[in-house]
């Protein structure tokens, strides 16, 4: 997130209806909601814009002031975190449940802090929840905004209360060209567990996303912009993603969704797994996932501390990388989440990739090279002798190469395969997938 940046927080009690509002707000399902108090857990980040005006808004957990179990504390300490960083408040009640004390003692926390914060009264698309509205003048506020984040009654009121109190310096302007695209976009996958919250973490130097030993903690897919030696990264934390079979609820079904959506707009995926375990069958299906998508990959072996001694260490990450099968292009780095080690070598083979899944190889260097591996090489067919006659890149972000061939029926994926591995031991792209396409001439 921009520092510069006006920011909203969205708080309130559990189960009100932030997520809708927020997703209302910013104009994409980006977060989770369900009827069920407790789903928001991690802060929330998305820009939003009304009237040629841009801000953040964030989502945030249900404030809860009772129970000390490890989450609720955790939420707490991510709402007032939120809540210390913006610049103003959206308390959202729940009209249909009426003025309750946990609402008295959330107004309370936020006076305390100095903090501007406008009320808003949601549900009131039910009759009850009309007639309830004015139980919240109680709470000493001007005005009281009744809307219905479900079906979008009265947002638009919120949306002008917010831009009315943003200084001058927040008037959208033109970006620069490329701006938002140039910030690599990465996806911290894997299975449940593995550390993928503490990484990120450690990397965005707070606890943005809650971190616990409790399998299961993030549930949604939660966007943190770091920036490390002068670059900035935008990175992805994702709820862990297990077996369809092993999905037990609806909330964990739409967190593996997400998840997965989640490679759909990265650059790279970090795929972290328990490196003294080795490569789970589960592991290699996340990995499938990647592939799918064309994404660049650095396998981040965590827990690397467990190994013991220098010899089970090199033994365990050759295991790992032969354990990655098609891709094994992958580059392999240990790391200890918790501690920050590996971080730096992990950074670098991050840059590494994403230069790789941009690089660009000009054609006359491309079919010189190809001499050797391609054009005197017979190509496999059930159809008679083919032949490739010339071959091009033709796109980035994954690099994508057109091979033209006598015909293009019938060509095996393992001469694909050997024709990717020949274009790696020429070009490298280590870390990046590479997309061969045929086409007659």
């Amino acid at each position: 997130m921009n520092p510069a940046d006006f920011t909203v927080a969205l708080v309130g009690r559990p189960n009100v209806g932030k997520s809708t509002l927020f997703n209302r707000i910013a104009g994409k399902r980006r977060a989770i909601t369900f009827d069920q108090p407790g789903i928001t857990r991690d802060l929330v980040a998305q820009p939003a814009e009304y009237d040629g005006r841009r801000f953040q808004i964030i989502d945030t957990g249900g404030y809860e002031t009772r129970g000390e179990d490890d989450i609720l504390q955790k939420v707490r300490e991510q709402v007032l975190r939120a809540i210390y960083e913006s610049d103003l408040v959206v308390f959202l009640v729940d009209s249909r449940d009426g003025l309750l004390p946990l609402d008295k003692e959330i107004a309370v926390m936020l006076r305390e802090r100095g903090k501007p914060f406008v009320l808003a009264a949601n549900k009131v698309d039910a009759k009850e929840g009309r007639d309830a509205v004015g139980q919240f003048h109680a709470l000493s506020v001007d005005r009281i905004f009744s809307v219905s984040a479900e079906h979008g009654t009265g947002v638009s009121d919120i949306l002008e209360e917010i831009v009315s109190r943003m200084p001058e310096r927040s008037v959208s302007g033109p970006e620069a060209p490329g701006e938002a695209e140039e910030i690599p976009r990465i996806a911290v996958v894997g299975r449940p567990n593995v550390g993928k919250s503490t990484l990120v973490n450690t990397l965005a130097g707070f606890e943005r996303v809650i971190a616990s030993e409790i399998p299961g903690t993030t549930r949604d897919a939660v966007d943190v912009v770091i920036r490390r030696e002068g670059k900035q990264y935008l990175l992805i934390d994702t709820a862990g993603i297990r077996a369809k079979r092993k999905t037990e609820t609806i909330i964990e079904k739409f967190s593996v969704i997400k998840s997965l959506d989640s490679l759909k707009r990265c650059d790279l995926a970090i795929l972290l797994i328990d490196g003294p375990e080795g490569v789970t069958h589960q592991d290699r299906q996340i990995l499938r996932y990647v592939l799918n998508e064309e994404r660049a990959v650095v396998v981040a072996a965590n827990k690397a501390d467990r190994w013991h001694g220098d010899e089970e260490r090199r033994k365990g990450l050759h295991d790992i990388q032969g354990g990655l099968e098609y891709a094994s292009f992958a580059p392999v780095v240990p790391t200890v989440a918790t501690a920050g080690k590996g971080i730096p070598v992990l950074f670098r083979k991050i840059d590494e990739a994403i230069s790789n899944f941009r690089h660009r190889v000009p054609t006359g260097l491309l079919n010189r090279m190809a001499q050797a591996f391609l054009f005197t090489v017979p190509i496999p067919s059930q159809q008679g002798r083919n032949r490739a006659f010339y071959m091009t890149q033709t796109g980035t972000a994954p690099p994508s190469f057109s091979v033209f061939v006598k015909d293009r029926r019938g060509i095996p994926e393992s001469f694909t395969r050997y024709l990717q591995n020949k274009i790696r031991d020429r070009f490298g792209f280590e870390g990046s997938p590479v997309r061969i396409v045929y086409r007659e001439r």
